[in-house]
């Protein structure tokens, strides 16, 4: 190999693992009450952002921070809609993380942890970058970003960076275990609710659902909560919802996903079939009342 493709390559590996050392300077490890422990993110002074899926139903636990202390962490609130958590612990000063655009397909990306030995990372490219979409549990994700590398278990929960340093999102493992970036507008937007409230909203409509069957779709109502948005709508068991904003409804499913975080005050036009008959009933959407 050519002499100066051997320096390339060495400034290349050099250049990587400075930004793991970078990186990791923020990156602590939880552990979550599992197997083994999964990493975290210092995202600005006192608080600490990791994966939900990895933390076990505790309010307390213990992070390793990256000075090697290991000091308790106490639970601030979760949002499994996004899978982030937070946890206040005590940092010291750290100035805010500079957050990424939403990267380009093929674009390099570093996922960065910490294990019970030191830093961690894994190196690839971000193999897709879509449009915003929901999770499985109604959250609103900004960008859907595949990650092409292998997310070890105790990476997850750790930090997603660019080339130059700036954070893209948490590393979270999406189906299939498939290596997911959580952007940082999301964990921002999390991080901001459970800050205030301890838990993020999700949207309510009040309704107990059946589907139909046939190809015409649409769900029935057969139960409404007296107190809840459907009922204080007129909306009442027996009626048929067709459609959420002109758009047809082919499922229970359908209507869940549009039940987010985002959702909550927000007032729809329903397409009702009534006794035979087609109405529209204006439905402002209710927070989802807490167990």
């Amino acid at each position: 190999m050519p002499e100066q493709s051997l320096m390339n390559l060495a400034d290349f590996s050099a250049a990587l693992a400075a930004a793991t050392a970078a990186a990791a300077a923020r990156v602590v490890a939880v552990d979550g009450g599992g197997p083994w422990s999964i990493s975290g993110v210092v995202w600005r002074t006192g608080l600490v952002v990791t994966a939900h899926e990895g933390l076990s139903g505790d309010d307390e636990f213990i992070v390793t921070t990256p000075g090697g202390k290991r000091q308790r962490a106490s639970l601030v609130g979760r949002d499994p809609s996004t899978d982030v958590a937070l946890l206040k612990l005590d940092t010291g000063e750290v100035a805010d993380w500079t957050a990424a655009e939403i990267p380009a397909v093929g674009s390099l990306a570093l996922a960065v942890g910490r294990g019970e030995n030191g830093p961690l990372s894994a190196f690839g490219v971000v193999g897709e970058a879509g449009p915003a979409w929901r999770s499985m549990r109604g959250g609103l994700i900004d960008a859907r970003l595949v990650l092409n590398l292998r997310l070890g278990g105790r990476l997850e929960g750790g930090a997603v960076v660019a080339p130059d340093g700036r954070l893209i999102g948490l590393a979270v493992s999406g189906p299939r275990r498939r290596a997911l970036a959580i952007p940082a507008a999301t964990v921002a937007r999390a991080v901001a609710a459970l800050s205030q409230r301890g838990y993020v909203a999700r949207g309510y409509l009040g309704a107990s659902m059946h589907p139909l069957a046939g190809k015409s779709g649409g769900v029935i109502l057969v139960g409404v909560d007296p107190d809840g948005p459907a009922a204080k709508a007129g909306l009442v068991v027996g009626d048929i919802i067709t459609t959420w904003e002109r758009d047809a409804v082919q499922s229970v499913g359908s209507i869940s996903e549009r039940l987010g975080t985002d959702a909550v005050g927000k007032t729809v036009k329903l397409g009702v079939v009534r006794g035979g008959n087609a109405i529209d009933i204006d439905v402002t959407i209710g927070e989802r009342p807490r167990a």
